[in-house]
């Protein structure tokens, strides 16, 4: 399976505690929370939920991790053994026991196609212990039991579920579809045209000034300024818009890798929402490594608070712009394997790290 393949690859959300540790009653609740725990209403597709235990009650078992697929490309004999592969490898990582799966096909032969890939499924290996099809994910849609004929009943609201409202307390916005996220780091060939002309001079003048410093005191000074500068635009970001100027130097200054470095740990900062907004503006208005850079930084804030639907889409965009970017390439190994955002947290405490070598506090 190609690994950020729309047709083929799934998108997931490895259900991190702030989603796992929230139950839901019933399976209606459990559809209509769907879209909370993947960040968009997902159409046509199968959503796998993986179950483990509570840590703190044996008797409770919670959401470990989220898995979505297209629905044509889980039918795929070859896709289906891979999915299979993948979901063991997750249940291992995850330490779940259980699966249950929920098919949403809004087709006339939504249902039917539901039961023939729960059968499908099974030859390959994977029996939901609970599995249900929904048309869509909306208020009052009526779900059907595939595993317990007759246990039939409505989806709850989805903006009204107690994930939802979890998430967004998190921070975290639901998408009505998944395009409207990927549409978030396309490129605005307005915005470059505007950025262009300030690109090669910002370049030249960083590392001419850089040089000119000449002292490691003076390149370190230098280098604190710069960033300073950087923050500075951050912060202020809702009173003044970074100008075309403005998002040419800090992608400059993305190229230091001293000052990249130290950008990651803004993740952990207050500012990151503000930061975020910065690494996106860059990647829609640049190309090719400061494109890379930009989106992997986003890509980071994003599976730092465990947005990895999201941070996979930004991590494909990275790759895309530099397909041997390090930076993007890891987070795409850590994203491919499940790891949870605690085990890739380490990244910002070095970030911060890096600040502090040069004066700064930027928690």
């Amino acid at each position: 399976m190609e690994p950020h393949d729309e047709a083929h690859a799934p998108e997931s959300d490895p259900a991190e505690n702030n989603i796992a540790l929230r139950r839901v009653a019933d399976p209606g609740e459990l559809i209509a929370a769907i879209p909370a725990m993947l960040g968009f209403c997902p159409t046509r597709s199968l959503v796998v939920a993986l179950l483990g235990t509570h840590p703190e009650n044996e008797g409770v078992q919670v959401i470990g991790a989220v898995t979505r697929f297209d629905i044509d490309s889980a039918a795929d004999p070859a896709e289906a053994r891979g999915l299979a592969h993948m979901l063991e490898s997750v249940r291992q990582c995850q330490k779940t026991s259980s699966t249950m799966a929920v098919v949403i096909d809004d087709r006339p032969t939504g249902l039917t196609n539901a039961e023939h890939l729960l059968r499908h499924l099974a030859r390959a290996g994977i029996e939901p212990s609970h599995a249900w099809w929904v048309a869509q994910i909306a208020t009052g849609v009526e779900y059907r039991d595939l595993c317990r004929h007759g246990r039939d009943g409505s989806v709850g609201d989805p903006r009204a579920s107690t994930v939802a409202f979890a998430q967004v307390l998190d921070g975290h916005q639901i998408y009505a579809a998944r395009h409207e996220i990927a549409d978030l780091l396309d490129s605005d060939p307005v915005l470059a045209q505007q950025v262009l002309p300030y690109r090669g001079c910002a370049v030249a003048r960083y590392r001419d000034d850089l040089a000119a410093a000449r002292t490691p005191d003076r390149v370190r000074d230098y280098r604190r300024d710069r960033i300073l500068w950087v923050l500075s635009q951050i912060s202020t970001a809702e009173e003044k818009r970074p100008s075309a100027q403005d998002l040419a130097t800090v992608a400059a200054l993305l190229r230091d890798r001293t000052i990249r470095d130290s950008m990651y740990g803004l993740a952990r900062s207050e500012y990151h929402g503000a930061a975020e907004a910065l690494w996106r503006q860059i990647a829609s208005a640049t190309d090719g490594l400061d494109r890379a850079e930009a989106a992997a930084l986003f890509a980071y804030s994003a599976y730092y608070y465990a947005d990895t639907v999201l941070a996979g889409i930004a991590i494909a965009t990275a790759l895309d712009a530099e397909p041997t970017h390090a930076m993007a390439q890891l987070l795409a190994i850590a994203l491919d394997e499940h790891l949870p955002p605690e085990k890739i947290r380490g990244m910002a405490e070095g970030g911060v790290v890096v600040a502090a070598d040069l004066g700064l506090d930027i928690t």
